[in-house]
């Protein structure tokens, strides 16, 4: 090999060396503008995950306070429950008594017609004693009355009266 044909294989490798480092260089740019790129889009999920704590922690709160009512509710349920079981035990009371009641007049109400019924009877036999005394008292008084008259015209007929 003569020095012009290693001066022109030296001047290829050194073109190739050279088309190397552009393309080396060329991708070294390349890199860093993806890594630019990678930087802002890794700081725009950076915030976006920020934003989604600070909605997490927002989202968590609302879930304490929602838990803390439901526990509120659930205790005003209790306490609602235990006034309706009550009312329920107090009802239940109140209408067998109620029911007591209305047996109890019941009873009393026969009982009451019943001594209607006697009284009523008895009042009837009462008319019934009271008319035959009034008839039996006219009969009487109209005898008595009779008796008089012949008395009376026997006394006037003898002037004497008795010793």
């Amino acid at each position: 090999m003569t020095n012009a044909q290693r001066l022109d294989h030296v001047e290829d490798e050194l073109e190739t060396v050279k088309r190397l480092l552009v393309s080396t260089a060329s991708y070294a740019e390349s890199a860093g503008r993806r890594l630019d790129e990678l930087t802002i889009k890794q700081d725009r999920t950076q915030s976006h995950l920020d934003e989604l704590t600070i909605k997490q922690d927002r989202t968590q709160s609302h879930l304490d306070q929602l838990g803390a009512r439901i526990d509120q509710v659930g205790v005003k349920v209790d306490q609602v429950s235990d006034r309706v079981d009550s009312f329920i035990t107090h009802t239940q009371r109140l209408f067998t008594k109620a029911g007591s009641e209305i047996e109890e007049t019941k009873a009393r109400t026969e009982r009451l017609e019943a001594l209607m019924l006697k009284l009523d009877r008895s009042f009837e036999e009462q008319k019934s004693q009271f008319r035959e005394f009034q008839l039996t008292t006219g009969a009487a008084l109209e005898r008595i009355d009779r008796v008089l008259d012949y008395l009376l015209r026997q006394q006037g007929g003898n002037q004497n009266p008795p010793s």
